[in-house]
């Protein structure tokens, strides 16, 4: 008997059964294929190409019967499933895997038999959700079929070890004063990265190993609620934080004045306020107040009347406003707030002099670590309180030069005075 070549006469090309370009296969159990040109309603044609899932693992697709097909006929047969199943000739040989997300290519080299000779290349690699997964590592997961980023929350309240195998792990850290030691750059590989938050009682450091740094040096530290990410930046061989807010440096500028070479009555520095002035007095010939004009801005101010003159003072106000303003006469060192609309002084003093808030009986401005509510304090203008327990117990009232007053709201026990009591 003659094999039948299927050789088209007028192309010279091989005459293919096949006439389904393309198909869909879902099979929960051994499933037969066959040629489109004898396939009925009931079965699944042998389509160019396949997109087969099995619903179920170990489970068989069989090539349709070689004697129907002729030489060179070919079927790519997909796995787009989860779960890997064989691939047979008709005479169930010839048996091959396709596991998920691959495809096969097989071509009918001999049609000799029902089985037949089908060679068979591994086509190319789909996606599908198994092979997703076989792909997930270190922040990588799958979802609806595909790689998605993820976090593994790692709660902690002692140091953790923290390695290569840390990559993508954020630390939380729960206790009190505590540090993180980050790996030696030479063990950990590139894009390595953590996260971190403090959410303890205390201080959290960040330390990296000698020689290399984070944020360049040894140690950062994150407060109670901070939090952020460590990097690993393979070209310095070191660490940065993306995230955590630095810490803030006040920088204390300073400027002197002298009064006697400012022309006029008034001095403006709104273009540029130093948090620190003291004004001197070179020659003395100063005789009318200056006014300082200060910018309409939140700030803090130490201010100083260093003229040693007492013929005139320095007053501050802000630019553009209505608000308070600030006298300091000579030898007065002033802390001031500003809020952009007023003055506000925190606390006064001298080269020599203490000055403080008036205070009350209850809380004096001058009492103890022990005792807040003892003390002296301002009970009036030229009246001096004297407390104990919140309670006044001494008034010294000179507000009448003419008649001082000295006022005892408690019994008096006059010890070196025989037999007295007042």
């Amino acid at each position: 008997m003659t094999t039948p070549t299927y050789v088209s006469p007028f192309t010279g090309t091989v005459v293919t059964p096949t006439d389904v370009s393309f198909s869909t296969l879902s099979f929960s159990g051994n499933t037969q294929l066959y040629w489109p040109t004898v396939v009925n309603a009931v079965e699944a044609p042998a389509s160019r190409i396949i997109n087969a899932t099995a619903t179920a693992a170990n489970k068989t697709i069989l090539l349709p019967d070689a004697t129907q097909g002729t030489l060179g006929a070919d079927i790519l047969i997909c796995n787009v499933g989860s779960y890997a199943f064989f691939v047979t000739n008709a005479a169930s040989g010839q048996s091959v895997s396709i596991a998920p997300g691959i495809s096969l290519y097989f071509y009918l080299t001999d049609n000799s038999t029902v089985g037949g000779i089908w060679n068979n290349v591994t086509f190319g690699a789909g996606t599908s959700s198994a092979s997703a997964a076989a792909l997930q590592g270190a922040g990588l997961t799958t979802l609806a079929g595909q790689l998605a980023t993820t976090q593994n929350i790692v709660d902690v309240t002692s140091a953790p070890t923290i390695n290569d195998a840390s990559r993508a792990a954020t630390f939380v850290w729960g206790g009190g004063a505590g540090t993180f030691t980050l790996p030696l750059p030479t063990s950990i590989t590139t894009g390595w990265y953590i996260g971190f938050r403090n959410s303890g009682t205390g201080a959290l450091s960040l330390a990296a190993q000698s020689p290399a740094t984070i944020n360049g040096v040894s140690a950062v530290v994150a407060n109670p609620g901070d939090s952020g990410f460590i990097f690993y930046d393979v070209s310095t061989l070191s660490f940065i934080t993306v995230g955590l807010a630095s810490t803030a440096n006040v920088t204390f500028t300073s400027g002197t004045y002298d009064v006697d070479s400012i022309s006029g009555n008034s001095f403006s520095l709104q273009a540029s306020a130093p948090i620190i002035q003291t004004y001197v007095a070179q020659s003395g010939t100063r005789t009318a107040n200056l006014t300082v004009t200060l910018p309409a801005i939140t700030q803090f101010y130490i201010l100083s009347n260093n003229t040693g003159q007492a013929g005139y003072n320095i007053i501050f106000q802000l630019a553009g406003s209505g608000g308070s303003t600030i006298t300091l006469t000579t030898g007065s060192i002033v802390t001031v707030l500003s809020n952009g609309t007023n003055l506000y002084i925190l606390n006064a003093s001298s080269t020599s002099v203490y000055r403080a808030s008036n205070g009350t009986a209850g809380l004096p401005s001058f009492s103890f670590n022990s005792d807040l509510h003892s003390g002296m304090y301002l009970d009036g203008t030229s009246i001096l309180g004297l407390s104990a327990n919140s309670t006044e117990i001494i008034r010294i009232d000179n507000s009448n030069t003419a008649q001082p007053l000295v006022t005892v709201a408690a019994q008096l026990n006059a010890q070196l005075i025989t037999g007295g009591s007042f």
